[in-house]
């Protein structure tokens, strides 16, 4: 289920009259609603009369109308709101209210199946919200795209948008937090099947969502957990995580968030033989998701409807449930599933006891040149069967005829034979070629997801989660006269940089010093980029002489950083000067703590005076 997370300020920035500010605030109060009790929001929005509203005003109702939808998972009724907002402006104005309509239309085609054609207005709103250099569209945006991109089975593009979306966050605000991103980029790793990568992100959208209180998101994240133990084992697990977004769900009114609960609680019952209770969820998963006309839904429900007939060797009962989900199904655009429903069927035919048309329908290319080579030497049989009869006829009395046409009969089907065995082993051939080739091709886009997750694409260093995580690993294995010593780095008047010479001189300057920092810093000591301007060193069993010794090569070479900086104007990009704090980290300390005295540190170098070093705490 799509985040729908969108400006609120937007009903604010509009000059309207004294009488439509209660309407501002009404429609903040609904946005706010619909977070939490999206079917509230609903039911007020749709008591709402917009007859004498203004056509701003009546566009704002729509567009929380579409959003309302989307949360509850009614794709076309979202679509059909979302338009209604656009039909309210004139020339696309004002535009950024129309950005903000678009923005939430693709949200809504991507629900309803339609992701290809929402890709191109995604990709027309991120490239507004970026030149307008509004993060929290830009950040909608992305989100949507990675939404698309994942949808179209895109997995590094969409990776790509989601991580992208994810360092750019803050860790705190209303809005698109790294926390509520985290469940977005782990979407990715569960359309791949790779479950384990997966559960982290979910894992930190959980408790982000459980602190903030947010009991729609929290139901979602905890969806996406549930789903994801399950997968990899931890059924029990994935069972109670299921079933508290069920709880949620219900306490909330969230009908959709109810059936994708139930849709995927469903299994686990088949699993453990309860049919009855299994077939009870996936009726009230269908009924729910009839109701919101959510056909992607309603091929998963009934294609597990399917599996759980043919169970009890209801052949009937999985054929009808699988039939139904192909009325759901657009091959060209869900490919994925598509091959989700041919396997399915492979099964009802191997149940069957029809073998033949199973393997057929998983090789359909290779049977049919099959085919046609067997069409082939059959008619060249028939025809020197004809021609041996009529030599017979002709020839009773010639032995050697009758020999000659017979030995050509045998001939031939040695051939016919030949043929076939050759097909085969080109066949096999082909198809261990191809299973090379995907294994190859695999790894390689595992290797890309890998990168994309844990590595910042500007800089090259481990990102936050990849650093944290890889501390934490550091920190356990301490022993008890051990320790480690963190150094958090922060680029002085950063900010001035980026507002006078522009992002791009921003961004050469992020990536020169990170390009320090590896050259600097070597194993089995760590340097990251913790966020933003901010970098993170980790030193084990380092004297505080070897860190400042470190940190006062890096300030030096980055002093003359600004040399080789490309402005494309008149302008100088200033020296490069950071300030740094330094503490350190026994094994009875927590890393969140050690990071804390190191941040404090940072900061009182910053306050007195920039461009020096603090020690605090440091052994």
């Amino acid at each position: 289920m799509i985040q729908q997370l969108i400006f609120i300020s937007i009903l604010l920035s509009f000059s309207i009259t004294a009488d439509s500010e209660s309407t501002a605030e009404k429609y903040q109060r609904l946005e706010q609603l619909v977070s939490n009790q999206p079917q509230s929001a609903l039911d007020e929005l749709l008591s709402i009369k917009v007859d004498n509203y203004e056509p701003e005003e009546a566009a704002i109702h729509y567009n929380t109308l579409s959003k309302a939808y989307i949360s509850l998972v009614y794709p076309q009724k979202a679509l059909d709101a979302a338009n209604q907002a656009l039909a309210m402006l004139s020339n696309k104005q004002p535009i950024d209210l129309y950005y903000h309509i678009l923005l939430i239309k693709t949200q809504a085609m991507e629900i309803s199946g339609h992701a290809l054609e929402a890709l191109p207005m995604a990709e027309e709103v991120a490239l507004w919200a970026e030149q307008k250099g509004d993060l929290r569209t830009q950040l909608d945006a992305l989100l949507g795209l990675g939404y698309i991109q994942n949808a179209l089975g895109n997995s590094v593009a969409a990776l790509n948008a989601f991580m992208q979306a994810y360092n750019m966050a803050p860790e705190t605000g209303i809005t698109n937090t790294k926390g509520s991103i985290a469940s977005s980029v782990a979407l990715v790793y569960e359309y791949r099947r790779e479950f384990n990568l997966a559960t982290p992100f979910f894992l930190e959208s959980v408790e982000y969502q459980r602190t903030a209180g947010n009991l729609l998101e929290l139901s979602v994240a905890l969806y996406g957990l549930g789903r994801a133990n399950k997968h990899i084992g931890k059924i029990e697990l994935g069972r109670s995580q299921l079933q508290e977004s069920l709880d949620i769900s219900r306490s909330i009114g969230d009908q959709q968030g109810v059936a994708y609960a139930l849709k995927d609680l469903a299994p686990i019952y088949i699993r453990d033989k309860a049919y009855d209770q299994a077939e009870e969820m996936l009726n009230e998963a269908i009924s729910l998701f009839s109701e919101s006309q959510n056909h992607l839904m309603l091929l998963d429900s009934h294609k597990t409807m399917s599996t759980l007939q043919l169970q009890q060797n209801n052949i009937p009962a999985a054929k009808k449930h699988l039939e139904l989900a192909k009325t759901h199904s657009n091959e060209q655009r869900n490919p994925i599933q598509a091959i989700a429903l041919d396997e399915a069927e492979t099964r009802l035919l191997a149940a069957q006891g029809d073998f033949q048309s199973a393997y057929q329908l998983l090789a359909k290319t290779g049977q049919k040149k099959q085919q046609l080579l067997s069409a082939q030497s059959t008619r060249q049989l028939y025809q020197l069967r004809t021609q041996f009869e009529l030599e017979s006829k002709e020839k009773a009395n010639s032995m050697l005829a009758k020999e000659n046409a017979e030995q050509k009969l045998q001939l031939l089907q040695e051939a016919q034979q030949n043929q076939k065995l050759m097909l085969t082993t080109i066949a096999t051939t082909s198809l261990m070629l191809l299973l090379i080739a995907a294994a190859i091709y695999n790894r390689k886009q595992q290797h890309k997801l890998y990168q994309l997750a844990n590595y910042d694409q500007l800089t090259g260093l481990p990102n936050r989660a990849h650093l944290m995580n890889l501390l934490k690993t550091i920190h356990q294995q301490l022993k008890t006269n051990q320790s480690i010593h963190l150094v958090m780095l922060d680029l002085d008047n950063f900010k001035q940089i980026n507002d006078q010479l522009g992002h791009d001189v921003g961004d050469q300057v992020l990536k020169q010093v990170g390009e320090l920092c590896q050259q600097l810093v070597s194993e089995p000591n760590l340097a990251g980029r913790f966020g933003g301007e901010e970098f993170l060193l980790v030193f084990i069993d380092c004297s505080v002489d070897e860190i400042t010794q470190v940190i006062d090569t890096l300030r030096q070479q980055a002093a003359d950083i600004n040399h080789s900086i490309k402005t494309g104007n008149d302008l100088v990009c200033p020296p490069i000067s950071f300030s740094a704090g330094l503490s350190s980290c026994e094994n009875n300390k927590s890393i969140n703590e050690c990071i804390k005295i190191a941040d404090l540190a940072m900061y009182e170098a910053k306050n007195t005076g920039r461009n020096r070093t603090v020690l605090n705490d440091f052994k």
